[in-house]
């Protein structure tokens, strides 16, 4: 039987509120909570961010609060102007919560980013998930309490998925597990390894094991991110093998200008066809990111899943690389046979 007593949610902790005065778990009791805990910098947080707005729309006449909890892995995703602006953008309109020292994530039990927990009207936690793919579930277990409660009469059918990879039950090719570069969680490859928090004259050493990354010029490492500081001959670059279909990163960069980065798969330039949203391609055909502030860059969407190698090149110092996420490919033919 549930015990209720035992998953009483605790209170929300946070340095500002957007999109709404304070709010309170114990004031909001009578009402069914959706908790959202997402980063502005993580792919799948935005991705599970559009079906929490959705679920914000169909149910908020019902009595249904939805409270984002923005709970960032990197100091600089914590700044009120870029939050602010993605709400705007996205048009995101329920109250947000900044969680920029991850009290209220870890007070949650929550140790990365998407999670959602459903609170009941007596202020008791009914569900929590992880990850992406679990938006349908989210929105039944909603919808069950609040018939439970007759507070609603006719119910819609759950969303649909908006991206192949988020169908419940789907079957996904397996794909690289996120990297990170700061010494805190990096995977490196060099045999030299890290040297925290002191710079370090990297050199390529030509053959690469999957889901580590290398490096060639003089970087610092640092706790987050590894911060290229000079070049070796005439540009500084990571490399890493990879599966999966499609690569996101969070890049930043310590300068007055846009630093321009190469971005090569396969030892080849991206084209029209395998380019990601945020990559161009010069007059030369050569593909490339401008990075003007630290933030989530789409650079590789392939049409298949398999495994690559990525290299990201820079002629200037000062980039710092925090993070790639992968996304994996959808054995098609499995859809619908699970």
């Amino acid at each position: 039987m549930f015990d209720k007593r035992a998953h009483i949610a605790p209170e929300l902790r946070g340095v500002h509120w957007l999109n709404s005065v304070p709010l309170s778990i114990h004031a909001l009791r009578g009402n069914v909570v959706v908790l959202f805990f997402w980063d502005q910098t993580c792919i799948r947080s935005l991705c599970m961010l559009d079906y929490i707005k959705e679920l914000h729309a169909r149910y908020e006449d019902a009595g249904l609060i939805v409270i984002g909890v923005h709970s960032p892995a990197f100091k600089f995703a914590g700044r009120l102007e870029s939050l602010e602006r993605l709400l705007a953008e996205r048009e995101i309109t329920f109250p947000i919560i900044m969680d920029n020292d991850r009290e209220t994530l870890e007070v949650y039990r929550n140790t990365e980013t998407p999670a959602i927990i459903i609170v009941d009207q007596e202020g008791s936690i009914r569900a929590h998930y992880h990850g992406r793919g679990k938006q349908q579930s989210v929105e039944r277990d909603v919808q069950v309490i609040l018939k439970d409660s007759c507070v609603i009469d006719t119910l819609p059918l759950p969303m649909d998925a908006l991206r192949p990879e988020e169908i419940p039950g789907v079957i996904c090719s397996r794909e690289t597990p996120q990297v990170y570069f700061g010494y805190l969680k990096g995977n490196i490859g060099n045999q030299e390894g890290f040297n925290p928090e002191s710079v370090y004259a990297y050199e390529d050493p030509g053959f690469y094991l999957p889901g580590r990354f290398y490096l060639a010029g003089v970087w610092k490492s640092g706790r987050q991110a590894m911060i290229l500081e000079q070049l070796i001959s005439e540009e500084g670059y990571i490399v890493i093998k990879y599966e999966g279909r499609e690569v996101y990163a969070i890049i930043g960069y310590e300068g007055d200008t846009a630093n321009r980065l190469n971005v090569l798969q396969d030892d080849e330039f991206l084209t029209a066809e395998n380019k990601g949203d945020d990559v161009r391609i010069d007059k030369a055909g050569r593909s490339y990111i401008d990075v003007h502030s630290p933030g989530l860059v789409h650079l590789v969407k392939n049409d298949e899943h398999a495994e690559y190698t990525l290299k990201i090149t820079s002629q200037t110092a000062g980039i710092a690389m925090y993070s790639l996420t992968f996304i994996p490919g959808v054995i098609l033919e499995l859809i619908g046979k699970n």
